[in-house]
Formats: structure tokens, sequence, C-alpha cells
């Protein structure tokens, strides 16, 4: 079943779904990324005392040196710029799924918009992050793999993005946790979830069904998949991932998607009841803040568990 919610087209995909790789570059000293290791398996994040250690090495960093992936109104009313600006359309980036009451994973929170969004709707949110040893998934350039701007991507964006998340973990006073990890070999200690919200990442996963299947396993109830809709050549429901979809200096941009694609794999896992969405967020194309935002088109899938009979 799939519903529109108030779209409006617009141009040039690949720019629209340009992310980190496309940040203005950090100062030319950037301290080393903090913690520079993992935790042994990953293990232990969970607990209240690494939590408080991370929020404290986190504590330094200058706010002028962070990057803003999502537009956020402080508790003072400031409003700090983002590249995107979620603002008043909340409900249908997550397909209207109410999440109070609910322990929900976040898969690529970046500054953590939606984390403390979901916290104040009454969700307990567990954010999961790239870091440590782990650094995101590039495409490699006429077969080369370039482990340096994975480090150079890694800290001037990803890490000030999660700077920026406890920044604003501390001005909302939040309790929300943060870890970091393996997305495709999640820690094992984590859990399980009623709901796990994966937005707009799978575009930039060199294996979207691999980390999919790693969240589903620990999702009791509800997913919710949102992506940009880069293509409209074909039908929504089409079962359609095409790869490398943009120019070659978008080293983050693996696949296109519709959203029949994700319905597909969400049954797979377990998660045969799908409903589609369709919306439009705000977005500075490229994350060049000084453009206009223009109207992104994008899709959210709900998928709910199936319910299984005797003998099924």
């Amino acid at each position: 079943m799939i519903r529109r919610r108030g779209t409006e087209r617009t141009g040039d995909a690949g720019a629209r779904a340009a992310t980190s790789a496309a940040s203005p570059a950090g100062p030319a000293t950037r301290r080393p990324l903090l913690p520079s290791y993992p935790p042994r398996d990953y293990l232990g994040q969970l607990d209240p005392a690494f939590q408080a250690a991370l929020s404290e090495r986190r504590a330094g960093a200058d706010l002028s040196d962070l990057v803003w992936y999502h537009a956020t109104e402080l508790p003072d009313g400031r409003v700090l710029p983002g590249a995107w600006d979620l603002r008043g359309h909340e409900p249908a980036y997550l397909g209207g799924v109410d999440v109070a009451g609910k322990r929900v994973l976040e898969l690529g929170p970046a500054t953590g918009y939606l984390t403390f969004y979901m916290e104040r709707m009454g969700a307990e949110v567990v954010s999961f992050e790239a870091g440590f040893d782990v650094p995101i998934d590039l495409l490699p350039v006429r077969g080369v793999d370039h482990p340096e701007e994975k480090l150079r991507v890694m800290q001037e964006t990803i890490d000030r993005n999660h700077d920026a998340w406890w920044y604003l973990h501390r001005q909302f006073e939040s309790r929300a946790a943060f870890v970091q990890g393996n997305i495709y070999d999640l820690p094992a200690d984590l859990g399980t979830f009623d709901v796990t919200v994966v937005g707009a990442i799978l575009l930039h996963l060199r294996e979207p069904w691999g980390a999919l299947a790693q969240a589903a396993a620990r999702t009791t109830g509800t997913m919710i998949v949102t992506e940009p809709l880069q293509d409209d050549e074909q039908p929504p429901e089409s079962n359609i991932m095409r790869f490398s979809p943009s120019a070659e200096h978008h080293m983050t941009n693996w696949w296109s998607i519709y959203p029949g694609a994700v319905v597909s794999m969400l049954s797979r896992l377990g998660f045969g009841r799908t409903e589609t969405t369709m919306h439009s967020q705000r977005h500075h194309l490229a994350h060049d803040m000084a453009a206009d935002a223009v109207a992104q088109q994008m899709y959210t899938v709900v998928g709910r568990r199936s319910v299984r009979g005797p003998g099924t």
C-alpha cells in the first residue's frame, strides 16, 4: 500500500543524495578520534559509566567546529542551521509510527535531531553510529580504495557529527544512549527493540541487506526505513536498486533504492505487513548551506512483524 503526502519533485537526484564527502573541510588541526579504539568486542557501551565517560570526553568540543546535519532548535530558542530541516515533518519521516513508550534503535543518527525528537515523544532511544576503528563505507575509484579519504571523512565530518550529537544531548538533558561499532555486526549486548529507525542511510551502505538483517534480528515490532527517492522512471513499487547512481566524486552514494526493494527486503526479514508513504523534507543540495533549500522527495516504508499462525 502506497500513500503520498504533499510531495514536490526536484532535479539533480545525485546531488540531493550527497552527504558527508561534500561537507566543508575541518580545521587544519583536528584532535584525534576519541576514543581511538573500541571496547572489547564493542560490549559494555550501554553501561551508564561508559556513557558518562564518553559524554565527558566530548564535552570539550568547540561549538564553532561542529558539523550540523540537521537544523535544530535549542531549548533557549536558538536555531542551529543544518543541511536537513525536518522540523514540523517528523511524523511523515517516521511513517506516522507512535514511538511513545517504545525502546527504539536508531541507525545513523548523525547530529541526533530525530534521537531527541523521539525521546521527547516518549521513546527510550539507543543511537548507533560508525566510529572507533570502523569507518563509513566509501566507493572505490577505478578499482582503488582510499583509506586516507575514509580517515578524512571520519575526522572532518563524522566525528564532528558525533560531537554535535553529544552537545545536543547535554542541551536537552537527554537520557538517550550513543553506541558505535560495525553496522553489519551489531554489538551483542544491545538487547531487543520495539522499533528500529533506519533513516536515509541504506544508500550509503555497501550492504543494505546486511544492515537491515542485523537490525531486524533485534526488532520485535516495527521497522521504519526512510530514503530519498532518487529515481522515478519506474513505479515506486518496483523492486529495483541502482548501483552508484551519482557522479564519481560522490564516494558515499552506493545505491538508488526504490521503495519496492525495501518492501521486499523487509518482507523476507519477517516484516511483511508494510505501508509506504511519500513525503518531502527541506534539504540543502550537496549540503551547501549557501544554496536555497529544496523540497527533497522521500519515502518511508513501515514494516511490522508478520503474525504467524499455528503450523506456519
